[in-house]
């Protein structure tokens, strides 16, 4: 009798362990990446910042906000293993010089400019990218460039 409770708290058990472990595998879609309690895609496919952030919302997700350095750095660590240039959700096209990320309509509270950024030196350098070799630093561009991007579903 001992030897059966025994086995039934072990099958308990790990039902509840296994039950635990496939929940939190399953908080975010197949190709997208969990981290604190949201979800995120790095695109593998290239567009300008609107059609980013269209694509992001067809998705019902937004370009990334960065609101601190810890997600800054988780960010930088993926975006280092993929390579490339990615989009994120800053812009300053509606008064130059003042950030805000467009999907929160509010100014930069947090920001992480590459040494000389953001410097608009094409003229209309609106949107805000940044890419592997940056190490998490930002940059403005150009919004009709084709980057990849980063959608966050909150």
């Amino acid at each position: 009798m001992e030897v059966v409770f025994v086995m039934v708290n072990f099958l308990t058990l790990y039902c509840f362990v296994f039950g635990l472990a496939f929940v939190a595998s399953a908080e975010c879609q197949l190709g997208w990446i969990h981290y604190l309690n949201k979800c995120y895609y790095f695109s593998a496919d290239t567009r300008n910042w609107g059609a980013a952030s269209a694509s992001c919302r067809a998705h019902t997700a937004e370009l990334v906000v960065i609101q601190s350095e810890s997600k800054n750095r988780f960010l930088a660590a993926e975006i280092s293993k993929l390579k490339g240039n990615f989009w994120l959700d800053g812009t300053d096209e509606f008064a130059e010089g003042n950030w805000e990320w467009a999907s929160i309509a509010q100014l930069f509270d947090y920001s992480n400019w590459h040494p000389g950024e953001p410097n608009n030196s094409q003229g209309g350098e609106d949107c805000l990218m940044t890419n592997d070799a940056y190490n998490g630093n930002w940059n403005d561009a150009l919004c009709n460039q084709t980057y990849k991007y980063i959608c966050e579903r909150r």
